[in-house]
């Protein structure tokens, strides 16, 4: 996200040299640079202690099994919101993470923080935001996932530590 006016004041932002940042808008009044942003969210593949894989639909936007996913609210470490969206989502609980890796998702300006979740396997108590929720053994599971879809990409990842030994959750 960008500014255009000071979100502060309201004053117009014009463009200033800052150190190495170069041009970066900037509030005269309030004597301040306002980096663009982007927002932080987490992304969830939910693995049981017997490795199956839990997979939700969203009940609006795109209809497709994706991993559980959601923002990173304010005051919260990203651990934290990785507990607290399989739990709203799904109703489940989480009882350990790795974090995977790192990833700009551009069509929505998210920094998306990927996590492997372990989670006790259990019948998913979905919330409203939610159509499905369903395990899967991890074949079934990147059969489910849309192609180009960044579940996909973090089930190659567990899949790999966990076959290396090396998955300490």
């Amino acid at each position: 996200m960008t500014f255009d006016y000071c979100p502060k004041c309201g004053e117009k932002l014009l463009p200033e040299q800052i150190g190495d940042e170069g041009s970066v808008p900037f509030c005269k009044k309030c004597s301040r640079p306002f980096f663009p942003f982007s927002y932080p969210c987490v992304i969830c593949l939910c693995v049981s202690e017997n490795d199956e894989v839990l997979l939700i639909k969203q009940s609006y936007g795109i209809i497709r099994y994706v991993c559980v996913a959601g923002y990173i609210k304010s005051g919260e470490s990203a651990e934290e919101a990785a507990e607290r969206e399989i739990a709203e989502e799904t109703g489940l609980e989480m009882t350990g993470c790795r974090f995977l890796y790192s990833k700009f998702y551009a069509k929505h300006d998210n920094l998306m923080l990927a996590f492997v979740c372990r989670v006790k396997k259990a019948e998913p108590r979905i919330s409203g935001e939610l159509s499905e929720a369903r395990w899967f053994s991890p074949e079934e599971a990147e059969k489910a996932l849309f192609e180009g879809a960044y579940g996909i990409d973090m089930l190659h990842k567990w899949r790999d530590l966990r076959d290396r030994g090396i998955l300490d959750i």
